[in-house]
């Protein structure tokens, strides 16, 4: 399997994962005398399938990353300075906001 299509695999299972979340909250909530709209216990297997998929995706995924050569690291470690970059970015972003007058409502959106 490629790296590409593993990570449409992960973002996949991430969004079943979340529908699922949200199909049993809704099945939890119904009116006593009445029944739930699905099974709520077929729905956490359903959910288990899913999670045991999606950590074995990331387990590949990690994998591949911690041994892809990119420079003079890994992809790991290419992922980690982007990371970082992007919180260094957010944080001089909010400084010249907050220079100029830009108030909280920029600054709390840095902290997101």
């Amino acid at each position: 399997m490629k790296l590409a299509e593993a990570l449409a695999l992960r973002a996949d299972a991430v969004r079943r994962a979340e529908q699922l979340r949200a199909r049993i909250a809704a099945s939890a909530r119904y009116q006593e005398g009445e029944s739930p709209a699905e099974d709520a216990a077929a729905l956490l297997a359903e959910a288990g399938e899913v999670f045991g998929e999606l950590e074995s995706l990331i387990r590949r995924i990690n994998r591949t990353n911690a041994a892809t050569q990119v420079g003079a690291g890994t992809l790991t470690d290419a992922l980690a300075h982007r990371d970082v970059l992007r919180l260094r970015h957010a944080l001089i972003t909010a400084a010249a906001g907050a220079a100029v007058g830009e108030g909280a409502a920029r600054v709390a959106a840095v902290a997101v």
